[in-house]
């Protein structure tokens, strides 16, 4: 296959939805194969300097004998085709063979030879939804080109492309921190390890919403505790539960809006702990 060297290659990848991936830097591919193999496994090592990688799951198969395989590539213009060919399982086929019924997940991680130009895969996935080519940034003097299909920089910013942890871009993921206030933002928090920006907003979902919430249950049973004590003072509690109770209501539309245009607005005193604990 010339210039096509395998890295790792077999059935069994966590990555379960068809998926195509062109890698030019050690972080993206750190996280790809994390995602395919596990946090505790081995990444391959790679020289991004003058290599690259192209990934190919082809997602669940119902019995053993399916295969994914990049075959190589070929130019086609500007443009650089890397090949990829399925094989089935000729005995599921057979309607008098009794095949056993093991769902396997194909794929072929592989490097080739860097190329910082356009890159497209020649066999799309079956859904069409999730080729995802790394697209070089702009070339800074003295800078190596970097990929940005997804983000994991140590910025907290909303970068592009789509995780490979939550399946969702940055934006979505964060907007949807806010959705259920803290309950969410804990799911996000646990789902998604590398997106500071993502972390960023799943924090101050916890923190920033759930003290408000806290505030507002609070002001409200005080209220009840003392009007046996006090109308004025069962009034005055129950004036700060509602308006606690609306300050979270704007607070969390506001938030939204903010994760959703890819902005970090930083509440008092949660904002600061979200920026700081984001790298998570």
């Amino acid at each position: 296959m010339g210039d096509v060297e395998t890295l790792a290659r077999g059935d069994d990848s966590r990555l379960v939805q068809p998926r195509r991936f062109v890698i030019r830097d050690r972080q993206s591919f750190n996280a790809v194969y994390a995602a395919h193999a596990g946090q505790d496994a081995a990444v391959p090592v790679v020289d991004f300097e003058t290599r690259m990688v192209a990934a190919v799951f082809a997602g669940e198969r119902p019995t053993p004998g399916f295969s994914v395989e990049v075959t190589g590539t070929r130019r086609e213009g500007a443009e650089l085709v890397v090949l990829v060919a399925e094989h089935g399982d000729e005995r599921s086929s057979d309607p008098n063979r009794v095949v056993a019924q093991i769902i396997v997940s194909p794929y072929h991680i592989v490097t080739l030879p860097r190329d910082d130009g356009e890159i497209r895969f020649d066999l799309p996935d079956p859904g069409g939804q999730q080729t995802i080519v790394f697209k070089p940034q702009p070339r800074r003097r003295g800078s190596p080109v970097t990929s940005v299909a997804y983000h994991q920089s140590s910025a907290i910013d909303a970068g592009e492309g789509v995780s490979v942890y939550t399946g969702l871009t940055p934006r979505v993921a964060a907007s949807l921190a806010y959705l259920a206030g803290p309950l969410s933002g804990a799911l996000l928090l646990a789902t998604e390890p590398a997106s500071r920006f993502v972390r960023f907003h799943a924090w101050q979902a916890v923190l920033g919403l759930g003290l408000l919430g806290i505030a507002a249950v609070a002001f409200l049973g005080l209220a009840f505790v003392l009007l046996v004590v006090s109308p004025t003072a069962f009034w005055t509690m129950l004036w700060l539960a509602a308006a606690t109770g609306a300050a979270w209501i704007g607070v969390w539309a506001l938030c939204v809006v903010s994760a959703y245009k890819g902005r970090t607005l930083k509440l008092p005193l949660a904002g600061n702990y979200a920026e700081r604990h984001a790298a998570g």
